[in-house]
């Protein structure tokens, strides 16, 4: 419904002379208000259908044209909130994200925490994107079939003692690397060479 505003000066009334007919309320001065205010009123919610006085949730998100799922996510008790502490009571998995391999390889941290990719050639694994400190998760990095393939790494990646490592050179080795970004510059890296 509307605001509601008034149809009738009545209050403009009071400043006529006694002698001018206007000063008289009429009938049709109370038809036109209360026909206004019937208007109005009509297009307000019945009070049988008031959200204050509904006990049936279904009856209010009815009246309010809400459809669960659609405009209201459905309550789950078991649902996972963000900004407190929460106890899992079944695993959580993760998947594994396969990069693209290539000259350059890129990352996106905002899509995964966990990337795999088979080298078909020496390549460079640059800086990622989206980087959150805090994120972390591991690279398994294959050789393809001949193997021999070497790996660089962008200027955020950081190692023990500053070196790179070297990956294993043998056909279809799988090394991993695992990290946690320590800043949005900074990804602290071990490296775990052969692992399969």
């Amino acid at each position: 419904m509307s605001d509601y505003s008034v149809q009738v000066s009545w209050s403009g009334k009071d400043a006529l002379a006694d002698s001018n007919p206007q000063k008289v309320i009429s009938g049709g001065d109370f038809n036109t208000e209360f026909s206004a205010v019937a208007t109005h009123v009509g297009t307000k919610m019945n009070k049988a259908s008031n959200l204050s006085d509904v006990t049936s949730a279904s009856t209010s998100r009815a009246n309010l044209g809400l459809t669960i799922g659609t405009h209201v996510q459905a309550f789950d008790a078991d649902t996972v909130v963000k900004d407190v502490a929460n106890t899992y009571s079944a695993t959580q998995s993760g998947s594994i994200t396969g990069l693209t391999d290539g000259a350059s390889i890129a990352v996106n941290l905002a899509a995964n925490n966990h990337f795999s990719v088979t080298l078909a050639g020496n390549r460079a694994l640059v800086n990622p994107t989206n980087i959150v400190a805090g994120t972390s998760g591991s690279f398994f990095i294959t050789q393809d079939g001949t193997g021999g393939r070497t790996l660089s790494y962008g200027t955020h990646y950081d190692f023990a003692g500053g070196t790179a490592p070297t990956l294993s050179t043998a056909a279809n080795a799988v090394d991993r690397i695992d990290y946690i970004a320590r800043t949005t510059s900074s990804i602290h890296c071990v490296f775990s060479g052969a692992i399969s």
